[in-house]
């Protein structure tokens, strides 16, 4: 494994527990406080709650996915064929 590649998975961790440090503080900090709480709240509430906590997991995901294909497009190792 080459300096390179070493350093593109440290990048990869880094965004990730970054990621997983902001996500917790957005959803502790504004989607739980948002109205009362989901188990006695009104259809809208608990509609945005929900909504907002899975546009949290896509986001994750998504910037999970663009992280692997930057990493896997800018680690290859160039062969005779590329």
């Amino acid at each position: 494994m080459s300096l390179r590649n070493l350093f593109g998975l440290m990048a990869i961790m880094t965004v990730a527990w970054l990621l997983i440090l902001g996500e917790s503080y957005f959803f502790i900090a504004v989607v739980r406080p948002l109205g009362p709480q989901i188990h006695v709240a009104d259809l809208p509430s608990t509609l945005l709650k929900v909504i907002l906590t899975a546009g949290l997991a896509v986001l994750w995901v998504g910037v999970m996915f663009e992280m692997e294909r930057l990493y896997s497009r800018f680690a290859r190792t160039p062969t005779s064929a590329s």
